[in-house]
């Protein structure tokens, strides 16, 4: 192999790895279970469509749902309620991509199971439902998924020594164990995990919640593209910390094309967003209603995975 081609595989194996790391820091779950001779699966990842191959070549925009199970030890981390839902859609001709993350309550249609809460689609029907109820919502034909648990994101943010975050307000909640003042900060396994779980010191709940799992997911993608141009050996940490945690049955051209694809991508240029709402109330429980402010988002988001600013609405918690 020709040096510039073993830098190239070399860069898009620890693109790679950063994927599965990014999905690990951005969404809290539980273990999975072991996988047979390896490590536990921390990460899986998986093609929307069985019945066809997403285009990685940079013509189209590719879009991947990203999702966090409510599993505890011992549960089915596909069987259980889904804690949290991001879409995420990428621009690789402009090397721009968007957020958007979805409040667990929201009520929606779950085809082929009626109206519930989002986060209800996984029990029904694991990833393959949640994909079918976003694709639904919004109009986007989904191109890949990707289930996270919390576990593997504690050991791959230690790994990696800690996830440096702009924590935008004080946070202090019992439940979730943050106890953060505003500003840049290091923020090890735990206290990154607590971080992306805290849905009582936002105002907004579990909108402002959603939002900061988008945060993490940009802190991870600058602070590796930072390290990286510093030190090119930090590479490999970061490889290890994602690489040995995923578990996925797509093939190795496909895995390289994604990180290649992920290259592209300027933290600079990417929209953190999430769909707008208000609470309110249904059969007893308490559930978030989507407005339909957020269809101009969707269209937007379809045409080239990125949504303009025009088109983004405002941050739940700082305006």
């Amino acid at each position: 192999m020709r040096p510039g081609a073993a830098a190239k595989r070399a860069a898009a194996l620890g693109l790679a790895g950063l994927l599965a790391w990014v999905a690990g820091a951005s969404l809290g779950a539980a273990p999975s279970g072991p996988r047979a001779a390896a490590a536990p699966s921390f990460l899986q990842v998986g093609r929307a469509h069985a019945e066809f191959t997403p285009v990685l070549d940079g013509s189209e925009p590719i879009f991947v749902v990203f999702i966090g199970s409510d599993a505890r030890p011992g549960q089915a981390v596909d069987g259980e309620r889904a804690d949290s839902i991001h879409l995420v859609g990428i621009d690789p001709a402009k090397g721009r991509a968007s957020i958007l993350g979805f409040p667990r309550d929201s009520w929606v249609e779950i085809p082929g199971y009626g109206t519930d809460k989002i986060n209800a689609s996984m029990v029904y029907g694991g990833p393959e439902a949640v994909v079918a109820t976003v694709e639904a919502l919004t109009g986007i034909t989904v191109d890949y998924w990707a289930l996270a648990s919390f576990e593997g994101f504690q050991a791959m943010v230690n790994d990696v020594g800690g996830l440096v975050v702009d924590v935008p307000y004080p946070m202090s909640d019992p439940y979730a164990r943050t106890n953060f003042e505003p500003g840049p900060q290091r923020l090890h396994g735990h206290d990154a995990l607590a971080f992306a779980r805290d849905r009582h010191s936002p105002a907004s709940g579990d909108f402002g919640r959603s939002e900061n799992q988008g945060r993490l997911i940009l802190a991870a993608l600058a602070q590796f593209r930072k390290e990286f141009a510093k030190d090119p050996s930090r590479l490999l940490t970061w490889v290890a910390a994602g690489l040995r945690h995923v578990q996925t049955d797509l093939g190795i051209r496909e895995v390289l094309d994604l990180a290649f694809t992920a290259s592209r991508i300027n933290p600079k240029r990417v929209e953190n967003m999430v769909v707008p709402g208000s609470t309110g109330m249904e059969g007893g429980q308490s559930v978030v209603f989507l407005s339909s402010a957020a269809i101009p988002i969707y269209r937007d988001m379809a045409d080239d995975g990125f949504v303009s600013k025009a088109n983004v609405p405002p941050s739940p918690e700082l305006g």
